[in-house]
């Protein structure tokens, strides 16, 4: 995955589990080497209706 703002590959620094949260049970957190960002990436919690359907198709 690509930096959004600088277009450098991004560095994956790990998955954690999500405590505290109805919404959301694992974050990832990404980095980039070049211009510095942080990114938290949320995923949410849900009954995976909408994607059983795409993989059905």
């Amino acid at each position: 995955m690509n930096c959004w703002h600088c277009g450098a590959e991004l560095i994956w620094g790990g998955d954690h589990d999500v405590e505290d949260s109805e919404d959301y049970d694992i974050v990832t957190n990404l980095s980039c080497p070049k211009c510095n960002s942080y990114i938290e990436v949320y995923h949410a919690i849900n009954d995976n209706s909408d994607y059983d359907d795409l993989t059905k198709a």
